[in-house]
């Protein structure tokens, strides 16, 4: 741990457990979300922009978790981390979604969808930098020193693993699997016009 504390650290890695379930894979090949992104802040490294109505990462971190256990308490009554799967899931929907109950002081000094974007594109990317994750989606890493050879019609490289799907099922305390009518969500332009 360099810039979070041992409490935040259990925070994010309960809520990044729900951006990115990995429960497909044994404890030993779960892939490190956390431990990047705390070593990110801890340089106070950016993606190279942030937006004007959003603090700096760090404080966007820091509130945001502020923000959230706001809202835990005032939907059920209790600190994010003390509430069952199935409540945190629900809670981290009111931000995807944008209708937050609580944190109001939070959500004026920083857009609810901007701290939703930043916290999924931290968990993508460090979950996709991993080559964990490039074996699941059929990336055989980077060419060098090799070289990739058949780029014309999509074949694999010969040394290149077969790919295998599987079937994963969201666990049952979770709202992860449900499906609503794509008209229902509106592009990030349309969410940042209505909310900001």
């Amino acid at each position: 741990m360099l810039f979070f504390s041992a409490g935040e650290w259990k925070f994010w890695t309960a809520v990044f457990a729900h951006l990115i379930p990995q429960t497909d894979r044994t404890n030993d090949r779960q892939i490190p979300i956390v431990a990047p992104l705390d070593h990110r802040l801890h340089l106070n490294q950016t993606v190279g922009y942030r937006f004007e109505t959003m603090p700096e990462d760090r404080v966007a971190y820091k509130i945001g978790m502020e923000a959230i256990n706001q809202e835990s308490k005032q939907r059920y009554g209790g600190d994010f981390l003390l509430l069952p799967h199935l409540q945190q899931d629900l809670i981290l929907k009111a931000l995807h979604d944008g209708k937050p109950e609580a944190a109001a002081n939070i959500w004026k000094k920083m857009s609810v969808h901007r701290f939703w974007q930043l916290m999924m594109q931290d968990a993508i990317d460090a979950y996709y930098a991993h080559p964990w994750a490039w074996d699941e989606i059929g990336f055989g890493g980077p060419a060098y020193p090799r070289a990739y050879t058949r780029l014309e019609r999509g074949e694999p490289e010969p040394w290149e693993v077969e790919e295998q799907r599987y079937a994963w099922l969201a666990p049952t305390s979770t709202i992860s699997d449900t499906v609503e009518r794509a008209t229902e969500y509106h592009t990030e332009s349309e969410q940042h016009q209505s909310h900001e």
